[in-house]
């Protein structure tokens, strides 16, 4: 039997889509969760998961990896890169700008076939790393 052209839009799908819009803290399928049953109490996490699954095949999310196996949801659709801080795991959206453009040939000359890309930048966010004016020397000391 087909699958339906068209699928009904439950309360549920319109509440975890809320839970995500503007969000740009990547969050998981599980904070999600946490966050809708504030408003729909008797969720289940499959009904978030499953929610969660059709916007991404509808195009209102992308779902990401950084190298865990947790699915990390973002709202943002267009093209960008991602800072992961290695300390508190924190993902944030970064704009980087290239200087040159990526070349696929090989990987395509291989058989792959391209469908997008994404650059995952590691290091120490701001908010766990030591702050610009403590670490330097001109800041509280006096020279004589």
């Amino acid at each position: 039997m087909e699958r339906a052209i068209r699928q009904r839009i439950t309360q549920q799908l319109t509440v975890i889509a809320a839970a995500i819009e503007g969000d740009h803290t990547h969050p998981s399928a599980e904070d999600i969760y946490l966050r809708v049953r504030k408003i729909l109490p008797h969720i289940s996490l499959g009904t978030v998961y499953r929610n969660l699954q059709r916007l991404v095949q509808d195009g209102a999310l992308q779902m990401l990896f950084f190298g865990d196996r947790t699915a990390r949801y973002d709202p943002t659709l267009e093209a960008h890169d991602h800072f992961i801080c290695q300390q508190c795991g924190r993902v944030e959206d970064v704009k980087v700008e290239r200087d040159r453009r990526m070349d696929f040939a090989a990987l395509v000359r291989e058989g792959f076939t391209i469908a997008a890309h994404s650059l995952a930048i590691r290091g120490v966010c701001h908010r766990c790393g030591p702050r610009q004016d403590a670490a330097s020397p001109d800041k509280g000391e006096r020279r004589h």
